[in-house]
């Protein structure tokens, strides 16, 4: 175990580093939104362009690595989103907050992007289910950590904004001075979203319908705790505590969902977090253990469900198909989180901050009553065609994970300066795979037994 860790031990290093700064971030630029005088809608705007620039970054990272490589795609988008962190105190206005959330969504998509393929070419199939359980653990606490952080300092002024672009920076040199190799060419994968609901149509509206709910929690929880009376230290505190129930959940509640129809457990967790979050929403007083025992118990049933929706899925997939339908559903839940939060925050600004908790309870009821008519309409995947819950598969940390080299004759999206067949065989030109990425050898003979793609196909 020890000698696993430490063969992958400074890629978690660097994990640590950059999603405490994101944690960090996710829990003052809301709060710090706040004291700026920004609506509730232009928080909320702010918020659905993080995960707008999130969606855009799953589909766009692959292509950043096939042309610069990983470490350089890596030192780039952490750069990025270091230099991007320290504008916020520099330029205050709503539009420009907004542009910096996109992207910082985008840096940190592809951030997944590069770490989960490398962690995933180091792993075996006896220890990768621990290598990459450990890795969502570790990204998991980080950003817990990150978001605490606001809760022993002033949100006001530059410090927050600094330390969260010093973490960043920093992370930026375990990975530029490793002498590991790099993980081969990563694999490219379609998105389509018609195939992915005909396989499992239970997965892919939970999995929209989760990110509604639990992009617009997590984001807008520290508003929810100021706007009830409570100072910004607490709300952080608020924030950590609700994330901390989902990740405390997330094992236990797959492991049960083995022995069930996982729709029936997914519609157990929506009517949990349906009362939970009516409970909160309703409540009114200065209790703030009341407001943390019902934010945890909201953490626990709503943030842990996008695993089983995941799991259901590969109940019903191929196995050469995980990697397309995981991220899939990831991008679906993306598309769910940037929704959630613009009709949220217009909600709040309209009723006030209970509208927040209240509208994810009505998402809720509306997926639960979906779950039924599915059930109703179609029987469980036999016990014999399940895969078992598996954490290192199904979390909503994981963006996308490669088991193979990119082949160049498989039907996959290949970018334009990789696909066009004719131009390399023009120039009788070999394409070579080497510290940084993809290059041209105008020297080197063509390989007659490699065919290139004559165009790109989705």
């Amino acid at each position: 175990m020890f000698k696993t860790i430490s063969s992958i031990g400074i890629i978690l290093v660097a994990v640590a580093m950059i999603l405490f700064g994101h944690g960090l971030q996710s829990a003052l630029v809301p709060l710090r939104a706040q004291i700026e005088g920004f609506g509730t809608l232009a928080i909320g705007i702010s918020i659905s362009s993080y995960f707008g620039g999130f969606v855009v970054g799953c589909l766009v990272g692959p292509f950043l690595i096939l042309r610069g490589g990983h470490i350089r795609a890596y030192a780039a988008m952490v750069s990025l989103a270091s230099a991007v962190a320290l504008l916020h105190p520099l330029l205050i206005n709503e539009v420009a907050w907004s542009v910096f959330r996109f992207i910082t969504g985008f840096c940190i998509a592809a951030f997944y992007v590069v770490i989960e393929s490398w962690l995933n070419e180091r792993a075996t199939n006896e220890n990768r289910g621990f290598i990459m359980s450990t890795y969502i653990v570790i990204a998991l606490a980080a950003t817990m950590a990150g978001q605490l952080a606001t809760a022993f300092t002033t949100v006001e002024g530059f410090t927050l904004f600094i330390v969260a672009s010093i973490v960043v920076s920093v992370a930026v040199i375990p990975i530029t001075m490793t002498t590991a190799t790099q993980p081969a060419p990563i694999t490219l994968v379609r998105f389509r979203p018609k195939q992915l609901y005909d396989t499992s149509p239970a997965a892919f509206v939970s999995a929209l319908l989760i990110g509604v709910s639990a992009g617009t929690t997590w984001m807008l929880a520290p508003v929810f705790a100021t706007g009830r009376g409570f100072d910004t230290s607490f709300a952080a505190i608020f924030s950590a505590i609700m994330i901390g129930g989902g990740a405390v959940a997330q094992w236990p509640i797959g492991r049960a969902s083995d022995k069930f129809d996982r729709r029936l457990v997914i519609v157990f967790l929506g009517i949990g977090s349906a009362i939970f979050c009516t409970l909160l929403g309703l409540i009114e007083g200065d209790s703030r253990w009341s407001f943390l025992a019902l934010v945890f118990m909201v953490g626990v049933f709503t943030h842990s469900t996008y695993a089983i929706a995941v799991a259901h899925a590969f109940d019903h997939s191929e196995p050469d198909t995980y990697v397309e339908t995981s991220s899939g559903l990831l991008l679906a839940f993306g598309i769910g989180s940037t929704i959630g939060p613009l009709v949220a925050s217009y909600l709040m600004a309209q009723t006030g901050p209970g509208a927040l908790f209240l509208s994810v309870a009505v998402v809720q009821v509306v997926m639960v009553g979906y779950l039924i008519w599915r059930v109703w309409a179609n029987k469980a995947a036999k016990h014999k065609n399940r895969e078992d819950f598996d954490l290192a598969s199904t979390a909503p940390v994981i963006a996308m994970t490669y088991d193979e080299a990119v082949d160049l004759n498989t039907d996959l999206l290949i970018p334009d300066g990789i696909a066009e067949a004719n131009e390399f065989e023009e120039a009788q030109t070999a394409v070579q795979y080497n510290d940084f990425g993809y290059s041209m050898d105008e020297t080197a003979e063509a390989d007659q037994s490699v065919e290139f793609q004559s165009e790109t196909r989705i």
